[in-house]
């Protein structure tokens, strides 16, 4: 749906209710360096005029939305999808967890058993 926080732009691949694009393919130049990021104030203070929207808009559908496909968090030991998130110090799962496996989701189980067998040794 249009407004979800998750749709990803398709000119820039960000999130789409997030990103400029919606200013530069309307023909502003935005500079986070300015003030009012480089757009006239009132746009800054209040979006983009109706026309300017819906203009947008078109430019969407022309493009192509991209839909928000929500994908399961899954543990990349066990496959569990949807485990309960935890949190652990950087120190500790650097010390635990090979480094070409950080960027993974553990369950919490999973963390445990690997935490056990690296203390047994």
């Amino acid at each position: 749906m249009l407004g979800c926080d998750m749709e990803r732009c398709p000119f820039c691949g960000h999130q789409l209710i997030s990103c400029d694009c919606r200013y530069t393919k309307n023909g502003f130049d935005v500079d986070e360096s300015k003030e009012f990021s480089g757009l006239p104030e009132q746009i800054y203070m209040q979006g983009l005029p109706d026309e300017l929207e819906d203009k947008f808009l078109t430019m969407l559908e022309e493009k192509g939305r991209i839909p928000y496909i929500q994908w399961p968090w899954v543990c990349g030991k066990c496959g569990k999808m949807w485990p309960d998130m935890f949190m652990v110090p950087n120190e500790e799962w650097e010390r635990y967890i090979q480094k070409s496996k950080r960027d993974l989701i553990l369950c919490k189980d999973c963390y445990d058993q690997i935490k056990a067998w690296i203390d047994e040794s």
